[in-house]
């Protein structure tokens, strides 16, 4: 696929750049857009640019995904989750202060759903529960090696659990880097994934079975096991 060029300027062409803030935006109506637009930035960074398929994305709110439908999960030990092949295209760059640019196909949350009437080209981050992305397979690197690089990005930057008292659904799953676990959020069921840690709000997740990864809103969690 062609590479996404990353924009130096915080806009994408879809709307301002975010002015400068003296303290964060009240975050009770907002509990993991914030992270998405860190973790967001962090896969458009030299460090990850290379390893992504800019072209193989799925944006997942609690009404709508964008990018995938739901299947039925194929179950067993092996890593997977509920999702058809991811096609939304991820622009690298801010889409104004409150979304990203993201576009793609629309499909409701059930499964077999049925691709939506209508264009999309924005993805509100505060909406979201999670964003599901693939590692590239490109001539130089396979999918597989494109997946192990960014395993090791991810174990070398992301936060590990910290002791507290009142253990957080993030932190009783980040015990430790070969931890593995299922994780029910909205629509999104992902099985047997490996943890990888903490960034922000959010869980990442990944499955090698796909070479896929996941960035799940830590308050958008439903089950785990």
């Amino acid at each position: 696929m062609p590479y996404q060029y990353r924009t130096t300027g915080g806009d994408c062409g879809c709307g301002p750049s975010c002015p400068p803030q003296s303290a964060p935006p009240p975050s009770g109506g907002c509990p993991c857009g914030d992270s998405f637009r860190q973790a967001l930035d962090l896969l458009c960074s030299q460090q990850f640019y290379g390893l992504v398929d800019f072209g193989s994305f799925a944006f997942v709110s609690d009404y709508f995904l964008l990018g995938a439908s739901i299947e039925a999960p194929a179950g067993g030990s092996q890593p997977g989750d509920n999702l058809t092949a991811l096609s939304a295209t991820y622009r690298c760059g801010s889409c104004g202060c409150e979304t990203a640019a993201a576009s793609g196909p629309l499909f409701p949350p059930t499964v077999g759903g049925l691709a939506q009437a209508g264009t999309v080209s924005q993805a509100a981050l505060c909406r979201l529960t999670a964003v599901a992305f693939d590692a590239a397979d490109d001539a130089s690197l396979t999918n597989a090696a494109n997946y192990q690089a960014i395993v090791q990005l991810f174990t070398q930057l992301l936060r590990p659990a910290m002791p507290q008292t009142c253990v957080s659904i993030a932190d009783s799953l980040t015990t430790g880097v070969t931890a593995t676990a299922t994780v029910a959020a909205g629509p999104l069921l992902v099985e047997n994934a490996l943890v990888l840690g903490q960034l922000g709000k959010l869980l990442v997740l990944a499955n090698s079975t796909d070479g896929r990864f996941y960035l799940v809103c830590a308050d958008k969690i439903d089950f785990i096991g």
